[in-house]
């Protein structure tokens, strides 16, 4: 075990200390403090060297797989570390590029506070790209959260801090770490270290940004310093959850529905994420108008309804009734909620409240509310209630 103090004596005087490196700048904030940050594990520094600005990575504690996780930026006992006046140790670092930006949680708490609902849709977007790409691949980070994931200069996500990642080299070993816990699913155990512990974090975290982008006022009320919003311990009772559910569910966002009710999972292994996030991030074409032959009709799969041509799925199979297309539209429910959506999968209308609707005919749709027969007109035509 080494301390925070060690590996400052060591860097901010290093001439003598290093083997390859040469003599390290560490960089200064402008009260002249040394630039660093500290986890349970690591701390890294943000350096200056051969005239680029790099991130060290320096230990705390034993880690093991070093080398097959960070490959050639792992220079092992490259730094002396003294642990008396007269004896010390050499010990590994990682090098590699400073990454400049805010964490994403930083990213996301600055956008909330400001309610900046165009900040916050495009930082779901990147990250249900990047989550996608994590629980498609053989590989995970293992402690995926918002403050392992840096929002760069240039707009893109970049995830940082692999130490506890799993590769297929280490399939049948348990996991040097958990995660942190407001992130993971509680049912995870260190036995838990395969391709899919990235499942549950990757779930949680859209969800909660899906959230914050429709409504960012939820921040003021359960933002978090630990978490983003949710309480995995305690999932299905947890009021910003129940408050999401409810929220997607009004508004038909019917994807995300999907994906946040996958947080109560018994298990840490979602099953149907990766389609999930698939869904998510595909870009829907207009919405088509063409022949009767061309509509696309109901199927079931797994008990949820979707809709599909002789060629392909349009509507993936999302929602817990339906009914067929009539004038471009078709009548959804998701979870309690009645939706109309477009050939794309678009919501176009939304009836809250609603027990009871019929398809469209000649622009106008019969709807029961609060035990009234209601008429509503076509939002494609006239966009307001009649």
């Amino acid at each position: 075990m080494f301390t925070l103090r060690q590996y400052l004596l060591a860097l901010l005087d290093s001439r003598g200390l290093t083997r390859t490196l040469g003599e390290i700048d560490v960089c200064r904030d402008e009260q002249g403090r040394p630039c660093f940050s500290a986890g349970n594990s690591a701390a890294v520094f943000r350096i200056r060297l051969g005239g680029r600005i790099r991130s060290l990575r320096c230990y705390l504690r034993p880690m093991r797989h070093l080398k097959e996780i960070y490959g050639q930026r792992l220079l092992e006992k490259e730094l002396y570390l003294h642990t008396s006046p007269e004896t010390g140790v050499w010990v590994d670092t990682v090098l590699g590029d400073w990454i400049e930006g805010s964490t994403l949680h930083e990213t996301v708490a600055q956008a909330a506070a400001l309610r900046d609902r165009e900040s916050l849709q495009i930082l779901v977007r990147l990250f249900d790209r990047l989550a996608l790409a994590l629980v498609t691949d053989d590989r995970a980070h293992g402690d995926l959260k918002p403050e392992n994931i840096i929002v760069g200069d240039d707009g893109t996500l970049c995830p940082i801090d692999f130490d506890a990642s799993y590769l297929p080299a280490f399939a049948g070993e348990i996991s040097p770490e958990l995660g942190t816990a407001a992130y993971q699913h509680p049912a995870r155990t260190a036995a838990d270290f395969d391709e899919r512990i990235d499942d549950y974090p990757a779930a949680l975290i859209s969800t909660a940004l899906h959230a914050l982008a429709e409504d960012p006022t939820l921040w003021d009320r359960y933002g978090s310093s630990d978490g983003l919003l949710y309480t995995p311990q305690r999932i299905a009772s947890d009021p910003a959850y129940r408050e999401t559910l409810a929220l997607f569910e009004k508004r038909g966002m019917a994807v995300q529905y999907r994906i946040a009710q996958l947080l109560t999972a018994p298990t840490l292994r979602l099953f149907g994420l990766a389609e999930l996030l698939a869904e998510a991030v595909r870009e829907k074409p207009a919405a088509r108008s063409g022949t009767e032959a061309e509509t696309p009709e109901l199927f079931v799969e797994n008990g949820r309804w979707g809709y599909r041509t002789a060629e392909r799925v349009v509507v993936a199979p999302l929602y817990d009734n339906g009914f067929d297309f009539t004038e471009g539209l078709a009548a959804v429910q998701l979870g309690g909620t009645w939706h109309y959506i477009d050939t794309a999968g678009r919501t176009r209308l939304s009836c809250p409240g609603c027990a009871a609707v019929k398809p469209f005919r000649g622009g106008k749709a019969q709807v029961v509310r609060n035990g009234e027969r209601q008429e509503i007109a076509h939002p494609l035509k006239t966009p307001r209630y009649q």
